[in-house]
């Protein structure tokens, strides 16, 4: 899987049609992830985490703190905006180029990986055995935060 896979899954397999509801609109990508391996599962994982790293700078945080007082965990579920929204949506943000998703939250995407694996294998979430390359979490980017 690449970048432009992962976006495509997010973009043609949510069903936009229960926005409002994130639970909902991440059901169907959650059933059709649960299909694939888990190295598939894994490596959707992996890119997820990869693309949420590269926006967690300082200067995205500024920017973010100046719509509304964010904290660590809700800069973390904006940058997840960036990612629900499609690939040309996220190379604006990376870009600097929309600032409009410092406004939104889109936590639930989070769990994709872990869900889907957890359908996959009737195992708990607590049992998933990934650990992705790079953390998604605020301030993981030591570059990005000099």
């Amino acid at each position: 899987m690449d970048k432009t896979h992962f976006f495509e899954l997010i973009m043609e397999i949510c069903d936009w049609d229960k926005s409002g509801n994130d639970d909902l609109v991440l059901a169907p990508l959650i059933n059709y992830l649960s299909t694939l391996s888990n190295e598939e599962i894994f490596s959707f994982d992996d890119i997820m985490a990869e693309l949420l790293y590269d926006l967690d700078t300082k200067k995205n945080f500024k920017k973010a703190c100046k719509y509304y007082d964010h904290s660590d965990d809700s800069f973390l579920y904006s940058r997840c905006c960036a990612l629900i929204n499609g690939e040309d949506y996220y190379d604006k943000v990376l870009a600097g180029k929309n600032n409009r998703i410092w406004t939104m939250e889109f936590e639930a995407i989070l769990s994709v990986p872990m869900l889907s694996w957890s359908k996959k294998n009737n195992k708990s979430c607590d049992d998933y055995p990934h650990l992705t390359a790079k953390s998604y979490e605020t301030g993981s980017n030591s570059e990005g935060w000099k």
